[in-house]
């Protein structure tokens, strides 16, 4: 993905995947759909998108507090407990961002198949990005991928 442009410097594959995967939703989003339901949708996917890394970096946050903190580690004011509490709280926000997004809005007429879009886009959208890590992670332990964003052999 980090492949660039020869003339424009840009990495165009990774746009062109990006676009094509927000097509993708936004027209599964739109299906059977007035244009306001549709941008609901969408708009609710895009916040459990945005609130998703939160969850694991709150989580990854209270974990840690396990480790000692090495001498040029920035630690939370208040130690362990504090930084427990922020990552916990962090955590509840980010959890209950998503699940509201999830709520079909007031006055809607087929509130399962709000859901099941939303958590199913969402699931979808998740589910993308693991896959293409697991293709990633086996194309450089095949030795068939470098850094540079050049491909080998």
């Amino acid at each position: 993905f980090g492949r660039l442009h020869p003339k424009y410097g840009t990495p165009y594959v990774a746009l062109l995947l990006q676009a094509g995967v927000a097509v993708v939703c936004t027209v599964l989003g739109q299906a059977g759909e007035t244009p306001k339901k549709a941008y609901d949708i969408l708009v609710s996917l895009g916040i459990i998108a945005f609130f998703l890394p939160y969850l694991t970096m709150f989580a990854a946050m209270i974990r840690l507090q396990r480790q000692p903190a090495g001498p040029e580690v920035m630690t939370v004011p208040g130690g362990k407990p504090a930084a427990i509490l922020c990552g916990a709280l962090g955590f509840v926000t980010s959890l209950a961002a998503i699940v509201l997004a999830a709520i079909p809005p007031e006055g809607e007429l087929h509130p399962e198949r709000y859901l099941v879009k939303v958590v199913g886009l969402s699931v979808l959208l998740v589910v993308a990005g693991m896959l293409t890590y697991a293709v990633g992670a086996a194309k450089r332990a095949a030795g068939k991928h470098r850094w540079d964003g050049a491909q080998e052999g």
